[in-house]
């Protein structure tokens, strides 16, 4: 189940709090701001023929003689797409970033779940068929089977950046788009700015592994990019440490102020760092959940 009992019992009670408000697809337990027939009272409008005379405001009817309508908030389910990155990269690291990716998906997707939203599982980096939306407490067994299903990720045949431009140009419903992943991909900041520009909510989860946040190397290397297979030679220096973490924070940067462009969330976290932790420091006091 990958999370522990501990876990479950501080996740319950939570929900997703996007900024966005999102049609639904089937009824649910989120107020929207669409006119609909739920109990939050949403504003007045005329009376017209055939109106539920159920919703009448008949102490207005009585006092001035004009027939009006109270209108409410509708409650809609709330679409959650949890991408996590299956690319060849996330294998690195001691917990790898990918187990990580995976116990930080499953927390998420229970808390929705809890909420009574959609959730629709990916992966990225590699093809698979489509997942159906899960709805309700009761499924979350099957989305932690998703989750931990064995899959070949070092033969990942998609790099992160291509595998979000197909995912926003497929026919998903808009909605909160919950992105676990490295980020490392030169040309992930404007693939996120096409999620941005489909409609949906980004909540970026960017998550790194200590080598990576902060290197001890020295000496004279040959690096292999996992995904590409290309070589690079190094001396390992000081010099070449710093230049490292320059580009790192560049990059992240980068990635931060796209996701501020397009309204969304974003927090880098070590790939060792406790749901719990996560939780605390990351979405309840930047406002990802309520």
């Amino acid at each position: 189940m990958l999370l522990e009992p501990r876990e479950f019992r501080l996740l319950d009670g939570l929900r997703i709090n996007p900024r966005k408000s999102f049609g639904g697809k089937v009824r649910g337990e989120r107020l929207t701001t669409k006119k609909g027939i739920s109990i939050e009272f949403a504003d007045y409008r005329e009376y017209s023929e055939g109106d539920d005379l159920r919703h009448l405001d008949w102490n207005v009817l009585a006092r001035l003689d004009a027939p009006v309508m109270r209108t409410y908030r509708d409650e809609e389910d709330l679409a959650v797409h949890l991408l996590v990155d299956g690319s060849a990269s996330m294998a690195f690291g001691e917990p790898s970033k990918y187990v990580a990716a995976q116990k930080l998906a499953c927390a998420l997707g229970y808390i929705a779940l809890n909420g009574g939203d959609g959730v629709i599982p990916r992966n990225l980096g590699k093809r698979e068929a489509k997942f159906p939306t899960l709805r309700g407490r009761a499924n979350y067994p099957r989305l932690s089977a998703w989750v931990t299903q064995p899959r070949e990720i070092e033969t990942a045949a998609e790099g992160l950046a291509s595998s979000l431009r197909a995912f926003t140009a497929s026919s998903a419903r808009t909605g909160v788009v919950v992105l676990l992943s490295d980020g490392l991909d030169p040309e992930i900041p404007l693939a996120l700015r096409g999620l941005g520009g489909r409609g949906h909510e980004v909540l970026f989860l960017q998550i790194l592994s200590q080598p990576e946040m902060d290197p001890e190397l020295e000496g004279d290397l040959r690096l292999i990019d996992v995904e590409s297979n290309r070589t690079t030679e190094i001396t390992a220096n000081s010099y070449a440490l710093k230049e490292y973490r320059r580009r790192l924070a560049e990059h992240n940067k980068a990635i931060a102020d796209s996701i501020l462009r397009i309204g969304g969330r974003y927090a880098l976290v070590q790939s060792d760092v406790t749901v719990e932790k996560v939780l605390q420091s990351v979405w309840k006091r930047e406002g990802w959940v309520r």
